[in-house]
């Protein structure tokens, strides 16, 4: 004789287990996925992975290096045409008062 006990009232089994099923289903597709991704990056493939990753990361470096370089070259060139550009300046301020002096004296001689 097996005895049952009555479920609370409101209770219903299927709502229940068709509220809770898509939480196992996620709980257990994570699993899986740690599980095979463990196993992928601890296999040959995982190293060969690792190794790229690692020539990538030095590859990045030596770039920095050169990009060292090549940005103090840049500073230096844009330097030089800063004292360029202000040696332009001074002679079109030299031009400019020579032109202004000429007109002052032809305004003066005609007048």
């Amino acid at each position: 004789m097996t005895q049952t006990t009555p479920l609370p009232p409101g209770l219903d089994p299927n709502f229940v287990f068709g509220e809770l099923m898509p939480l196992i289903a996620i709980v257990t597709l994570v699993l899986a996925s740690a599980i095979g991704l463990r196993w992928v990056f601890r296999s040959p493939v995982g190293e060969a992975l690792a190794q790229r990753i690692r020539e990538r990361v030095h590859s990045g470096k030596r770039l920095d290096s050169e990009s060292n370089g090549a940005l103090a070259e840049m500073r230096e060139q844009v330097s030089r045409l800063e004292e360029q550009v202000g040696e332009l300046a001074e002679r079109l301020d030299f031009a400019e008062r020579l032109l202004a002096a000429k007109r002052e004296r032809q305004l003066g001689s005609g007048a």
